[in-house]
């Protein structure tokens, strides 16, 4: 990775092999590049991977913007494209100075106070112009037409400082005259006042209806990027040897849609000549204009296949998920170069999902030994999710104790700062931070369905009691959305659950709503089990049972093929589906008090069942139970009982007791 570049765990081959690609020129020339967007919910490290490719291209012409500073109803692309242009336009050692002329033109001409159809006229007259790509100065007297025919050359009532600005564009467009007119730029009239202020500020006087303003957002993007492929020509060539860099924060806002779209609109215009240009964007929501060649990453039940317009290129994936870290180096294989791109006008990556290797890397940096129980509570507490582990290492890491982890037990209780300088707890402010994109009956709504095991509640009124049923599953697919979903393997049909980070810090919540709450911990969980109990789905509502806490449920379920003659003694097929059971059960929600040593809990929910058999499943399912929540024992007090829960369980049950021993040996 180049020098000064910030290490990012689990991102090493989008910041350096992928970035390096796009920035490449081969032989000099632009080639067809897509616009590459991170996506990823919340906190997982998108704004972070943009940093990342800032400081690699710190002496490369590029641009920042974030969308959401400039999330304001009915911004234009145009306004966008003068502010990426004076940061591309600033000068670089080896690159000069990017110049705009066509950019500044169209601003000027559009900012004429003329008819409408005057401008349409204008509008067409600039098209024309654009499409022959030549050099302004060649077109000298087409563009005073063009000016005269807006009311440019001397508007009655205009703006200050147009027949400066208008003469001024008009006078220094070729490179040789480039310092000329960086010049004259800085000795502009001073009752126009700053240059860069009075040139973005006249693109807003555009005016007319919907269509007219998508045709002047459709000019500036064509000037835009007809100056880039310019300034990439001629005697610039031989030291521009590294394409321009625009980065895109937050593209998700209404104002992101529209500029993405423009610009994809704009390549495809024209005509397959590439521009020198790599956009890296960053969204928390999906696209409908992916939707065309890509899959959302939680499609709806039963979507018919989609056919892909030729104009747009996977690699041959039929409308594939948004594309893995892990993928990137086969996706951008050296040597595997093709005449048509691989990947155009979109590549989709999808961020968040840290592997545990990703988390011990980050702990080390941490001084936290790679080692010792921290990075593993780490990754199973935030399942990977790049903020959760940065909050969470922060929060406890200074007060961790390798000899007592069992303090890991209050993490989500430790405090940390807040603005102004008061302090609140972890919990409280990662579900603030969470939670903020969704309204306030929704929150409740996601409160209340994150009791069960996947969002299917959501569509069952008579268990979540929707505050906002505006539409049957219009909550789910607000979650699809904001990419808080995740599909569940090992089903026949799609089901999605929850992120578990997200999941965690609701259920948090659930259970500390007051007794008297309509929708409290014990109604919830209590309405899940009969609902499930009345389709016949008994694991699923044992699952439940034992976030009530019911036990004696739970052993009197998972006891059957240990008393049942038939079943005395376990085949492996048997054994296998126990154990799926097992796991799906005792890994349901707890409300269990944190500052209750585990050993203690265990001894008080398993208590002294009737018979051995039933001690031994009581022990075993309470343990796990416990054990099953990262925040229940860290430190793996439990694991010996649960070993020796499993031992004795195999004891003379056949072939399938080797799955028992050796489910034992996971605890040892």
């Amino acid at each position: 990775m180049p020098a000064g570049v910030p290490r990012l765990s689990g991102l090493g081959s989008v910041t350096g092999g992928l970035v390096e690609k796009l920035l490449a020129r081969p032989d000099g020339r632009s080639s067809a590049l897509p616009v590459v967007v991170a996506l990823g919910a919340r906190g997982t490290g998108k704004s972070a991977l943009l940093d990342a490719v800032a400081a690699r291209c710190a002496e490369l012409p590029h641009a920042y913007l974030d969308f959401e500073r400039h999330d304001r109803e009915n911004i234009q692309p145009r306004e966008l494209l003068g502010h990426l242009a004076f940061d591309l336009g600033r000068y670089r050692k080896q690159f000069g100075r990017l110049a705009f002329p066509r950019l500044w033109l169209c601003m000027l001409v559009l900012s004429a106070p003329v008819e409408l159809h005057d401008r349409r006229t204008a509008l067409r007259k600039i098209r024309e112009l654009l499409a022959q790509n030549q050099p302004l100065e060649q077109n000298r007297e087409a563009i005073v037409d063009v000016v005269r025919l807006a009311g440019g050359v001397a508007p009655a009532g205009g703006l200050k400082g147009w027949p400066e600005a208008t003469d001024l564009l008009l006078r220094g467009l070729g490179w040789y005259d480039r310092r000329r007119l960086i010049g004259k730029i800085r000795a502009l009239p001073g009752g126009t006042g700053n240059h860069e202020d009075f040139l973005i500020e006249i693109a807003k006087h555009a005016q007319g209806d919907e269509e007219d303003r998508a045709a002047v957002d459709a000019t500036f993007c064509d000037a835009f990027l007809a100056d880039l492929r310019q300034a990439y020509h001629g005697i610039n060539r031989s030291r521009r040897t590294l394409n321009s860099v625009v980065l895109l924060d937050n593209a998700h806002t209404p104002g992101g849609h529209t500029f993405l779209r423009a610009l994809t609109e704009a390549r495809h215009r024209c005509g397959g000549e590439p521009d020198p240009l790599v956009v890296v964007a960053t969204s928390r929501r999906w696209n409908r204009n992916w939707n065309e060649s890509w899959s959302l990453l939680t499609p709806q039940r039963g979507a018919t296949p989609r056919r892909r317009p030729t104009a747009q290129r996977t690699n041959g994936l039929r409308a594939p998920a948004p594309r893995q870290p892990s993928d990137v180096e086969s996706d951008w294989a050296a040597g595997s170069a093709q005449p048509e791109p691989r990947w155009y006008p979109w590549y989709l990556l999808e961020l968040g999902a840290l592997s545990e290797d990703d988390v011990v890397d980050i702990a080390a940096r941490g001084d936290i030994h790679p080692t010792s129980r921290l990075p593993r509570f780490l990754y199973r507490l935030t399942d990977g999710h790049p903020g959760a582990v940065s909050d969470v290492v922060a929060a406890v890491a200074h007060r961790y104790d390798a000899r007592n982890p069992g303090n890991l037990r209050t993490t989500l209780q430790a405090g940390v700062p807040v603005e102004g300088g008061a302090e609140t707890t972890l919990l409280g402010a990662t579900q603030a931070y969470l939670t903020q994109d969704f309204s306030v009956p929704s929150r409740q709504d996601l409160v209340t369905a994150s009791a069960a095991r996947d969002v299917e509640t959501l569509f069952h009124k008579d268990i979540v009691d929707l505050r906002n049923p505006a539409e049957e599953g219009a909550l789910f697919k607000e979650l699809g959305d904001l990419l808080w979903l995740r599909a569940e393997p090992g089903h026949e049909e799609l089901q999605y659950v929850l992120h578990p980070w997200l999941r965690r810090i609701l259920l948090q919540e659930l259970a500390s709503r007051d007794e008297d709450h309509p929708l409290n911990w014990e109604r919830v969980h209590t309405r899940c089990r009969d609902f499930y109990e009345k389709n016949g789905r008994s694991v699923a509502a044992r699952y439940h049972d034992l976030a009530l806490e019911n036990v004696a449920a739970v052993v009197t379920h998972l006891g059957k093929p240990f008393v049942d003659g038939r079943h005395a003694e376990f085949d492996v097929a048997a054994a296998e589906a126990w154990l799926a059971e097992l796991d799906i059960i005792t890994a349901a929600p707890n409300r269990l008090v944190k500052t209750a040593e585990p050993y203690d809990q265990l001894e008080s929910h398993a208590g002294d069942a009737d018979g051995n058999l039933e001690t031994t499943l009581s022990w075993l399912v309470v343990s796990l139970w416990i054990a099953g929540d990262p925040l229940g024992d860290p430190g793996g007090t439990l694991n010996s009982t649960i070993e020796g829960g499993f031992h004795q369980l195999a004891h003379g049950r056949g072939r399938g007791s080797i799955l028992l021993h050796e489910r034992a040996e996971r605890y040892r």
